[in-house]
């Protein structure tokens, strides 16, 4: 089995969690759907005269930060036509742009290592196509992103029967992964990826979502997983099944 490890660094970072209104808070790590879409986005950048679709994918989140920072910024937005009494209305959008105060959550001094399983073809295109961009970043357009190592490699299954593992950074598990090993955690029922048969008809993006767990610490002592011997961390793909 080949994947591509991705290592990468992050000044600031803000993955926003859906539903959360009037304060933007952020996952630990950069969520499922937000690696499907930059991954998606990378590919097909520089090849947008191919008849661009959906590539079946599985990915391995993982990484370490120093701290969360609350920060208080203005925020910029399109609000409905019904708050507009004092604000200016942007004509032909039926909108009124407002500015309201509100905190953010800053993640600092994020390490990332991500796995991608995906067909090689893009793996290698998404490797060729990274450093064409105006500036890679990862999140918000603002957090931008520090490419340290892009790799293919071929990870082992390992026994931890005869040489326990200890987790010491933070890792989204699936959560039948999280039960077999025996590891707690914040449970999430992620955004993975949409149906865009449904969206073309409704307008609206219906995810399909994973149950995952993220850990970060624990230690494996019975059981088998993919396994990165160079960088000492286990490999727990999430999303597609990629033959």
């Amino acid at each position: 089995m080949k994947l591509l490890r991705i290592k990468a660094y992050q000044l600031f970072a803000n993955y926003r969690k859906p539903m959360s209104f009037n304060y933007w808070d952020t996952y630990p790590l950069p969520p499922l759907s937000t690696i499907r879409g930059w991954f998606h986005y990378i590919v097909w950048n520089k090849n947008k005269d191919e008849n661009r679709h959906y590539i079946p994918m599985a990915m391995s989140i993982q990484g370490v930060s120093s701290s969360v920072i609350q920060d208080l910024q203005t925020l910029i937005k399109f609000d409905r036509k019904s708050n507009a009494k004092g604000k200016p209305i942007l004509e032909g959008f039926n909108k009124v742009l407002s500015k309201s105060p509100t905190y953010v959550a800053n993640i600092f001094d994020v390490k990332l290592n991500i796995y991608i399983k995906a067909e090689e073809k893009f793996l290698n295109r998404f490797i060729e196509n990274i450093f064409k961009l105006d500036y890679p970043s990862l999140g918000r357009y603002e957090d931008l992103l520090r490419i340290d190592e892009l790799k293919i490699i071929e990870p082992e299954i390992i026994d931890f029967y005869d040489d326990e593992h200890s987790i010491k950074y933070g890792i989204y598990l699936n959560k039948d992964t999280a039960e077999n090993f025996k590891l707690d955690g914040i449970h999430y029922r992620m955004n993975f990826k949409y149906d865009k048969e449904l969206l073309e008809k409704t307008g609206i993006r219906y995810f399909e979502k994973k149950d995952v767990v993220y850990v970060d610490n624990g230690t494996l002592e019975e059981g088998e997983a993919l396994f990165d011997k160079e960088e000492n961390r286990i490999i727990d793909l999430i999303g597609d099944k990629v033959e």
